[in-house]
């Protein structure tokens, strides 16, 4: 039987695991494409709670998972299948996370921007902007941060985390959409990206340096 790559084998636990989510997110642009209709809801109120709730049930179900699975994919991989390690020194660290800070706090950064374009009511822009930062940010700045991790259970929570960050942008685009429009949830999200990123800014001091 073909042994799967790790890269394979993560990438298809982590569609299972955005499964939890998909009811949530309507297909209406190719930023969420592959994500299936939103359920309707009886008040506004009650939308943004389950979002809410099926966002952090999302997180803290999977990490378990992705922890135990990742555990038993590395354990029987064979030498040959291992990625060359990467070069890990304090210097090429903080460059990746200070990458990642700026985004935070800088004005130029996704945070700053999107607040901006949200103030400002550009709801064309925030479309394009959201699937343009998914791509940037999340994908080549998180997942750049993440291979430096030196625990590998933490590993797996950091797939998480970046997870986290798609779902947040998803939540500012689906608001940003024609005919539903909504600053508040706009604002909620945003302050979700804030924390995850900052949550995520923390691993940096979980690297241990031979």
């Amino acid at each position: 039987m073909p042994r799967l790559s790790i890269a394979t084998t993560i990438a298809a636990l982590i569609c299972c695991c955005l499964g939890y989510v998909s009811a949530f997110v309507t297909p209406t642009s190719p930023f969420t494409g592959a994500i299936c209709k939103s359920a309707q809801t009886s008040s506004h109120h009650a939308t943004s709670t389950s979002l809410e709730a099926t966002r952090r049930n999302f997180i803290d179900q999977s990490i378990a998972t992705i922890t135990a699975t990742s555990a038993i994919i590395f354990s029987t991989q064979p030498a040959a299948a291992k990625e060359a390690p990467i070069e890990i020194t304090p210097q090429i660290v903080q460059e990746a996370f200070d990458a990642i800070r700026n985004e935070l706090t800088s004005s130029s950064g996704v945070v700053a921007t999107l607040s901006n374009l949200i103030d400002n009511g550009s709801f064309e822009e925030i479309l394009q902007y959201t699937k343009e930062s998914d791509a940037y940010f999340r994908r080549a700045k998180l997942g750049k941060a993440r291979k430096m991790l030196t625990d590998k259970d933490l590993k797996g929570e950091a797939v998480l985390m970046s997870n986290a960050v798609t779902f947040d942008l998803i939540g500012i685009n689906r608001a940003s959409r024609p005919g539903k429009e909504n600053r508040e949830d706009q604002l909620r999200y945003l302050e979700e990206l804030k924390k995850d990123i900052a949550k995520f800014l923390e691993l940096e001091k979980t690297i241990v340096f031979d």
